[in-house]
């Protein structure tokens, strides 16, 4: 694979080059977005994205923007603060929490979202024309700490088709989160934590967190998941029909977004709430069980597949000794107990 210096200069600098010498004029800058640069594989691909792109700057012919978003990670401050070439160009850093106006584009955010839901949910003739009141958007606003995120996933918890809007809302109105601790998210964490108190069913719960966990391994491209597609291969792994998958998630459907037979979080802040158990409490997220999981799903596939094999169990959780020797006894006994398969 080509480097990244050698690609934004394939694909960027010498075609605008090759226009220059055409004479052909650009009088007003062009932007190019990145969005989300946070949520790149790793941390050293997003620090070297931000130095080619300054290395590349002085070496386009036209006004040229970039505007990158991120959360303020720490890896991404740094280079901005200590690399050079990004010091000799003009850069403004623009930090959302200090934006007067975010409140502002939340509120009209929540109206309109609101409107939508009176006109358009199946029981949204029921629902008074001013519902919610301005002193409940306010409070939401107010909730949302400038997070944008929290009022989205209000509005989806809200908006789900099958329950009251006004039922919803009260309920995210009652939850408060804990005084102590980290409040930075605390208002975030509160609502995720309503939502999955929604799941009744421990069973179900445990599931959900599973494919949570799966999902996380795909977004991390963890191991082995990189084999195993979003879905079907999901019920697979848990023995499921083909569209129970979306009856699983339906209690926490606020926070997926489905679209035929591809499923995704909305927000990587769920990994991040997901993965701190001082902020998820006492949810069953084991990611232990789900890489067990998919090792048990390979096997099948490939001992089902050949006659005989040497498989190498990839163990890159960082597990205890004792850990991976009981897996390693389960899987083989597993083994041992699938028929042979001898070609005809």
């Amino acid at each position: 694979m080509k480097t990244y210096n050698i690609q934004i200069r394939e694909l960027l600098i010498e075609p605008l080059l090759a226009l220059k010498s055409k004479g052909t004029l650009v009088t007003h800058p062009r932007l190019i977005v990145l969005d989300g640069l946070d949520e790149c594989e790793n941390a050293d691909v997003q620090c070297e994205l931000l130095r080619v792109i300054a290395r590349a700057i002085p070496q386009i012919p036209y006004p040229l923007r970039f505007f990158v978003t991120s959360r303020p990670a720490v890896q991404i401050t740094d280079v901005f603060n200590q690399c050079r070439d990004l010091q000799a160009i003009p850069v403004r850093q623009y930090n959302l929490n200090d934006d007067l106006d975010v409140d502002v584009d939340i509120r009209k955010f929540l109206e309109e979202n609101f409107m939508d839901i009176r006109r358009n949910h199946p029981l949204g003739r029921y629902l008074p024309h001013d519902w919610p009141n301005q002193k409940v958007i306010t409070r939401l606003v107010e909730q949302s700490s400038g997070v944008f995120i929290y009022a989205s996933t209000v509005i989806q918890y809200i908006g789900s088709p099958k329950h009251r809007p006004d039922d919803q809302l009260e309920d995210i109105l009652r939850f408060r989160p804990p005084l102590e601790g980290d409040q930075t998210y605390a208002e975030l964490d509160a609502l995720y934590s309503l939502i999955f108190a929604g799941v009744e069913d421990l069973d179900q719960l445990k599931k959900i967190c599973l494919v949570l966990g799966i999902l996380y391994f795909q977004s991390k491209k963890i191991s082995f998941f990189g084999m195993i597609p979003v879905y079907p291969s999901i019920e697979e792994l848990l023995d499921m029909k083909p569209g129970d998958l979306v009856l699983l998630l339906d209690p926490i459907r606020s926070l997926f977004d489905i679209d035929g037979d591809k499923v995704r979080i909305l927000h990587k802040s769920l990994f991040d709430y997901l993965l701190d158990s001082t902020r998820s409490g006492h949810l069953p997220f084991n990611l232990a069980r789900v890489h067990e999981l998919a090792a048990t799903y390979i096997l099948k596939q490939r001992i089902m597949e050949d006659v005989c094999g040497a498989f190498l169990i990839h163990l890159s959780m960082p597990y205890s000794f004792n850990y991976h020797r009981q897996r390693f006894r389960k899987f083989s006994r597993f083994c041992l107990s699938l028929p042979i398969c001898i070609p005809q």
